[in-house]
């Protein structure tokens, strides 16, 4: 059975926040069967556990997530599964994740390929999807956001989940056309299978 979807729209980073925290806290009591919430950020950075002190400045929010800092903002689709892992194992979600972006994209007729970490998903060698992730209790918290149409130039203020900016694209450049939020969260809600199903990932 798949999770409710539920498409918060354009949202600041804070409230958001609170409302995965609370989500996540009844999925893990079993209050809950868990929701995959689609949000467009306003623009926030976030620097996650492996932030090095020197790069957590001013305005960078910490949260509990893996990885380093990200930035989040408009044309960007953010989607947060908090739901109970399929498999108690987290680099397998990670795959999940990986192949979920795999599947937006190929929405799109492009063919993206997975990181070699679990932390993104690229395509023609340019990173379009960044992946963060903090598992508790075998429930997820944080998700994949996914750069539909962006300004690309906050991501030349920070080294993104410490690349250089320049790998950074989106969806929109690499289709040639540009694509609409609507269009991501459509792409979105019809791969959720990719992220629940019993099996192995693709």
């Amino acid at each position: 059975m798949l999770p409710e979807i539920e498409n918060l729209g354009r949202a600041a980073y804070p409230p958001t926040l609170a409302t995965m925290r609370t989500l996540h806290a009844a999925v893990a009591r079993g209050d809950h069967a868990g929701k995959v919430l689609l949000v467009e950020h306003e623009p926030v950075f976030t620097a996650g556990r492996a932030t090095p002190e020197h790069e957590r400045y001013d305005g960078i929010v910490p949260i509990e997530r893996g990885g380093k800092i990200t930035y989040h903002g408009p044309g960007q689709l953010t989607v947060y599964p908090i739901v109970r892992l399929p498999r108690r194992d987290v680099r397998d979600w990670l795959r999940r994740l990986e192949d979920f972006g795999v599947a937006i994209a190929a929405h799109f007729g492009l063919a993206a390929e997975r990181s070699v970490d679990g932390t993104g998903v690229f395509v023609a060698g340019r990173k379009f999807a960044s992946i963060g992730v903090h598992v508790k209790q075998w429930v997820n918290l944080h998700g994949i956001g996914v750069n539909v149409a962006m300004d690309l130039a906050p991501w030349h203020r920070v080294r993104p989940c410490g690349l250089s900016p320049d790998v950074m694209t989106d969806l929109s450049r690499a289709a040639g056309r540009p694509l609409t939020m609507d269009e991501a969260a459509a792409a979105a809600t019809a791969a959720v299978s990719v992220l629940t199903a019993v099996g192995d990932p693709l």
